[in-house]
Parts: structure tokens; sequence; C-alpha cells
């Protein structure tokens, strides 16, 4: 009797829980924006600084909804993005280089979010695992870059959504100064980041 009775509450509560916590699946595409500055340094006889106020990039990510309830939501999803880093090289007697790191991540957002309406607010970590890069540009240097993928970075973010159909805005970057390690040629040193953020715009589905 008591086990037919916890079955009972138990079918109940999956049943409540179904309806009260929708899950929603679905996938955006986005392109990005950001900047990456930190002061010039002096590695293996020449010197180092970053290049260009904003570089390019995009993302492309599946989601997973979960509402508790209906206005507010958590959010995994698991993202593929790219994005470019310039350095600008400048060795004695040498003209400037300029080198272009693509750097290729998966990336772990987890959002909580509020809806008002068909507008919503959110927020949240994200993690980072890890980069695979490839450097294009002039000159002969080799530049390899450490990038500070072990760091949580903060997310926060406005968008609308209108029958499954959503547009994010997204801001991504570091509460607090990080560090990456640079190797030029046959040298590397660490480099205190000052600034490391992104502007996303994202237009997403629900499948």
């Amino acid at each position: 009797m008591k086990r037919l009775v916890f079955l009972l509450v138990g079918s109940l509560f999956v049943t409540w829980a179904t309806k009260a916590q929708p899950l929603s699946l679905g996938g955006r595409i986005g392109i990005a924006t950001g900047s990456y500055q930190f002061d010039s340094i002096g590695i293996d006889g020449a010197t180092l600084e970053p290049a260009g106020d904003r570089v390019g990039g995009y993302q492309a990510a599946i989601f997973l909804r979960l509402s508790i309830p209906t206005f507010i939501y958590i959010q995994p999803e698991l993202q593929f993005s790219q994005r470019d880093y310039v350095f600008g090289i400048k060795s004695p007697s040498q003209p400037k280089e300029y080198k272009t790191l693509k750097c290729y991540r998966i990336e772990l957002p987890i959002l909580m979010g509020f809806k008002f309406g068909n507008v919503r607010l959110f927020g949240g970590p994200v993690w980072r695992l890890g980069s695979k890069q490839y450097s294009k540009g002039g000159g002969s240097t080799p530049l390899r870059v450490n990038f500070n993928d072990n760091d949580i970075a903060a997310m926060g973010g406005v968008g609308v959504e209108f029958d499954g159909v959503c547009l994010d805005l997204r801001y991504v970057g570091y509460l607090e100064q990080t560090t990456s390690e640079v190797r030029v040629a046959q040298q590397h040193k660490r480099v205190d980041v000052k600034h490391d953020g992104i502007v996303q715009i994202n237009f997403g589905l629900f499948f």
C-alpha cells in the first residue's frame, strides 16, 4: 500500500514538473566583434602589441532551456566559436609584421534568465574548453598565444522572442585582469591582459 502511495505521489510530481518546467531545445548562430588589450612587451628582441581595436568572429550553439516557472529559466549551451586576434611585431631594422591568430573554441555558457512577455534578460558564466589556433599575416616571425582559457568569463545580455524565433545581444568578458602567455620565435613571456571582451549578436530557433 505504501509503495502504491509513493508511486502515485511520484507520478503526480513528475506530471506537475513536466507541466511546470517545460524543456525546449534550440539552436543559434551569430557574429561577434571584440577587443583584446595589453601593454606592449619586449620579447626575443622584438616589441609585441595588440593591433586593431575591433576584430571579428562568429559562433554557433545548441541549447536546452528549462523554465521554472515560465518567466524564469535556466539555459545550458554547447557553443563552437571562432575569434580573430591581431598582433603587431616590430623587430629592429625590420618593418612591422601583423599577425592574425584565428582561434577555435568549444565553450559552455550557462544562462539564467527572466522573461517579461517577449523580452528576456539573462546572464551567467562561460567556460572555455581550450583553443586551436593558426596564424596568418606578413613576415616570418612565428607567434603563438596560450590564452586565458582556464579562467571563467561572465556573460550578460538581452533578447526578444516571437513564435519560436529569438534574437539576442550578448556581452562576454572577464571581471578581473587575466594573463596569457605569448611565444615569439624561441622565447615566451606572460602578459597581463587588461581587457578581453566580445559582443555577440545571435539569431536562434526552437526545434
